[in-house]
């Protein structure tokens, strides 16, 4: 039954909050579709990612060094359905983005929210410059959103009493399959359970209905887990390397908190901030306080492990969602979440559309940026002309054309007996996605999956590879050729390279391979 204090009896109908996640949802969705076909038009092409998640799903598993097993199928799919285009292998991202704006909009119907409430929620994570840049390219942070607020949207309904337990069984498929998305899914639900632990919702965890949720739970991620084991666990050894490593930026606690406030729109900040005090103080909010250490808690893991700061962008949405409803009662009337929606909107067209997504040419993009101060703070410690998921749109074809004029012109034996070795999956994974068109071979390498799938059958005799200094193959090769420099546009600054011709290597790759082992 429905608790005392709850506003379920004053709700708009299911079907009007449903048509209203709808529009929205699609709106997204074509933002996103016509700044990827405009942005190819501006020569933004394959971001770095996209080619080695496309590359994983030529190697369909249940599991990588570096992800879940459902990024790859995310990608194979969209490649199967949709061709081989940015554009193309885009299309389910952009669609997760308009589920995750639609999302809020029916979270903050099932807070009691009205018409406008809805629209203003919905408005906000339309806006936010980390959900307007996550979800414009194929990756696990476009769909991650998506099953958290799912998830949670049952919690919140049972916990509340409008959902029969039953519906546990939607929350464990939708938790397994974030935890199959993105494994940083687990240390949400550690935070749920503890939020729930801490308020007197606990009494909801006592059911067989959400035993058999947790046990559906397991079994949707039970494949990676296996794969996980009998590979020894290579994502946990990736990311402790990580750690105690200097590639990511380590925000002090001040300037992480910051962040939050930046990647989801300054003038959003009152909107989310009040939403946390409305689920934390008002009586009507009683039966959903537990999002609140929920959120607190996920907040403070992250912190402590130093993560990058969008990795708590996945729990905002519900408090975008309560800070329209808190604003709705607060004010009793239409007009202040009517006015909020356009000053929202008109920052989506004014400056977090043009700095987050492909619409500004490149050589405009850095002054239209620097005006509104943006992109100051970098997750990586890696320099780039323009931001870093930008930057990584471009060079790729001209790397694997420059491979492909070396390569094409070696004698016909030496070809067949010739490797292309790459020093990180972005410039493998262009070679295998973009190559076969040039007739390149299989690239190979040492980094992240490609260990696994090993050295192809070649002993070192002959290879193709990009690199910076000469001395850097002397003790391996018998014959370093400078082959001439790569270079092109807007690149990443650490991928100004040479291309190297090294012939006979001292000791082959198979006696060797486990050297090649590079998991950054």
């Amino acid at each position: 039954m429905p608790e005392a204090n709850s506003p379920i009896l004053a709700r708009t109908s299911l079907r009007s909050a449903l048509l209203l996640a709808g529009i929205f949802a699609a709106i997204t969705f074509f933002i996103h579709l016509a700044s990827s076909l405009w942005g190819s038009h501006l020569g933004y092409g394959f971001f770095r990612d996209e080619l080695y998640f496309l590359v994983c799903g030529h190697h369909l598993a249940w599991g990588y060094v570096d992800q879940p097993p459902l990024v790859a199928l995310q990608a194979r799919l969209a490649e199967t359905l949709f061709g081989l285009s940015p554009t193309g292998i885009r299309i389910l991202s952009f669609a997760a983005g308009g589920v995750t704006v639609g999302l809020t909009g029916l979270i903050a119907w099932q807070l009691g929210g009205r018409r406008t409430a809805q629209v203003l929620a919905m408005s906000a994570v339309l806006a936010a410059p980390v959900f307007l840049g996550t979800s414009n390219y194929l990756s696990m942070n476009s769909v991650e959103p998506c099953f958290w607020m799912g998830a949670l949207l049952v919690v919140l309904r049972i916990a509340e009493g409008s959902a029969s337990p039953r519906a546990w069984l939607l929350f464990g498929l939708l938790a397994g399959m974030g935890i199959e998305n993105k494994h940083s899914t687990v240390f949400f639900l550690i935070a749920l359970l503890l939020g729930l632990l801490l308020s007197p919702q606990r009494r909801i965890l006592w059911s067989k209905g959400c035993a058999a949720g947790v046990a559906l739970l397991l079994l949707v991620t039970l494949p990676n887990l296996l794969w996980q084991w009998a590979n020894h666990f290579p994502t946990y050894e990736l990311l402790y390397g990580v750690a105690h490593s200097d590639k990511n930026t380590k925000l002090p606690p001040l300037a992480f908190l910051r962040e939050q406030v930046n990647m989801l729109l300054i003038v959003a900040a009152p909107l989310w901030i009040g939403g946390l005090a409305w689920l934390a103080f008002a009586r009507k909010a009683r039966p959903w306080r537990f999002v609140v250490p929920c959120y607190l808690i996920f907040l403070a893991m992250m912190m402590a492990m130093h993560a990058k700061d969008y990795y708590v962008a996945p729990i905002y949405p519900v408090l975008f969602a309560a800070g329209a409803v808190a604003l709705g009662q607060l004010t009793r009337r239409g007009w202040p979440p009517v006015v909020y929606t356009v000053i929202l909107g008109y920052l989506l067209c004014r400056a977090t559309a043009p700095i987050m997504l492909t619409i500004l040419p490149p050589d405009k993009y850095t002054a239209y940026a620097d005006h509104f101060g943006a992109n100051k703070v970098k997750t990586e410690k890696f320099n780039s002309p323009l931001p870093q998921y930008l930057s990584d749109r471009f060079g790729w074809p001209q790397m694997v054309e420059g491979f492909a004029a070396r390569y094409n012109v070696l004698p016909s034996d030496v070809r067949a007996r010739t490797a292309i070795f790459c020093g990180n999956y972005g410039e493998a994974s262009a070679v295998n996605i973009l190559g076969p068109k040039y007739g390149l071979p299989t690239a190979i390498s040492g980094h992240q999956n490609y260990f696994y799938w090993g050295w192809n059958g070649y002993t070192g005799e002959s290879v193709l590879t990009l690199g910076n200094d000469p001395k850097d193959y002397a003790d391996n090769y018998a014959e370093v050729i400078d082959l001439g420099p790569f270079d092109a546009p807007w690149i990443m600054d650490h991928e100004h390279h040479h291309y190297f011709w090294l012939r006979h290597r001292k000791r082959t790759y198979a006696s060797e391979w486990p050297e090649f082992k590079y998991w950054y």
